[in-house]
């Protein structure tokens, strides 16, 4: 995994009054009350479900951008399907696909393929890897991708392809961490406060054959990028996965998430089809348990790409109608 040279320019620019007025910042009201007005009309006027149909992944159209955009700047998420066998469709072909929106910085971990795409899939017991939860066929609860990362190292985007689907189960669900923070902040803004706060999560050591594989990590909840003034939030369910601050403030605050999450009208849920994928900036999301087919020489397999950069697209796209993503400077300078 490697370290991200951009976070200390914006750790800097936090200090540099040049950052656009983030509406994630508790002291800009009427910027949140414009960023929350514009948010709510476009989720009553988009479809998160819908799947983009790409006909050159490896040379995406002006028009197929802007569908993208589309959906990425409501939802901060989007479902893809690519008219392409499966098997023409490999790892170097998806990270080519990624870099036209914007991902080139990735993060690797020790499972992954040497070009730093991870193939998840239910591994053997006795394989290292199966100690992982996305290694096996069980659920995966709520959590953003790289929450126990470094904060230098904080992962901003992700990517997922389905090259083969499950027999039962698997199904995907998201929901957009701006939607959290909005339901939070209409109803107690204090509770933003402590979910801002440096050290209100902690993430213990991996620890692998007593030897230290990653140190402990403290951070916030939700972070605003220094330099782009977005919302990032860094969360899992699993208890044993992450430790937290046991004020009164602190514990209201972990607990109104964990009721967000548990029933929330803005949840998509999702089977990806083989040729199908998502690509987001870094959203709740989660798995349910699943099962492969038997009579299936295919098992369930996954591309997976995480990057350090957030998605973003190039100033000469057609339909501007779908431009909806660039109303995003405007939203940060109200």
């Amino acid at each position: 995994m490697l370290a991200n040279p951009s976070r200390k320019s914006e750790i800097d620019a936090q200090h540099d009054h040049s950052v656009p007025e983030s509406p994630f910042l508790l002291e800009n009201e009427s910027a949140y009350q414009h960023w929350r007005k514009t948010k709510l009309e476009r989720y009553s006027q988009t479809n998160p479900n819908s799947v983009i149909r790409i006909t050159d992944p490896a040379s995406l159209s002006p028009k197929t951008m802007g569908e993208i955009a589309l959906q990425l700047e409501t939802f901060n998420f989007a479902f893809y399907e690519i008219e392409t066998a499966a098997a023409e469709f490999s790892t170097d072909d998806f990270l080519a696909f990624g870099r036209q929106l914007g991902l080139h910085r990735i993060d690797t971990n020790p499972g992954a393929e040497t070009n730093g795409v991870t193939l998840l899939s239910a591994v053997d017991p006795a394989d290292q890897r199966s100690r992982y939860i996305p290694y096996t066929n069980r659920a995966l609860n709520w959590h953003t991708d790289g929450y126990y990362n470094p904060t230098g190292s904080r992962i901003d985007a992700f990517s997922l392809h389905c090259v083969n689907q499950a027999g039962q189960g698997g199904d995907n669900f998201m929901l957009d961490h701006e939607m959290v923070y909005m339901q939070i902040r209409d109803t107690d803004a204090n509770l933003l406060v402590a979910l801002m706060d440096e050290g209100i999560l902690v993430i213990p050591a991996n620890i692998r054959n007593k030897r230290v594989v990653r140190q402990a990590e403290s951070g916030p909840v939700f972070n605003v990028d220094g330099l782009t003034g977005r919302l990032n939030m860094r969360y899992s369910a699993r208890p044993q996965n992450i430790g937290w601050k046991t004020d009164k403030l602190s514990r209201r605050a972990v607990n109104r998430v964990r009721e967000i999450l548990m029933d929330n009208e803005y949840i998509t849920r999702l089977k990806l089809k083989s040729g199908q994928g998502i690509v987001c900036n870094n959203v709740l999301h989660g798995r349910r348990a699943f099962i492969d087919n038997p009579a299936s020489e295919s098992s369930r397999l996954y591309y997976r790409a995480r990057y350090y950069d957030a998605i973003t697209f190039p100033d000469n796209l057609e339909a501007e109608e779908l431009l909806i993503y660039r109303d995003r400077s405007d939203d940060l300078n109200q």
